[in-house]
């Protein structure tokens, strides 16, 4: 996605790419990371991710699953 330019609907990345692991960073605090299932993973300025975590803490382990599904429909 270009920046200020909305994907088009075929651009939009599925969650059935991702995995998703959830996991307790602190008592009561969850996180999730998402990682590509595509062997290349996601190259960003010329760097491969091999997964991304969730930027903050949740109170509940469903909670930070689904603010992992947002990032991926935000790719």
């Amino acid at each position: 996605m270009v920046a200020g330019i909305p994907p088009d609907r075929n651009d939009v990345a599925s969650i059935t790419e991702f995995s998703i692991v959830t996991f307790e960073r602190k008592p009561g605090l969850w996180r999730a990371a998402i990682t590509p299932i595509r062997p290349a993973g996601i190259v960003i300025r010329g760097r491969t991710v091999t997964s991304i975590v969730t930027p903050g803490d949740y109170s509940s382990e469903p909670d930070a699953e689904f603010a992992a599904h947002k990032i991926i429909l935000k790719l």
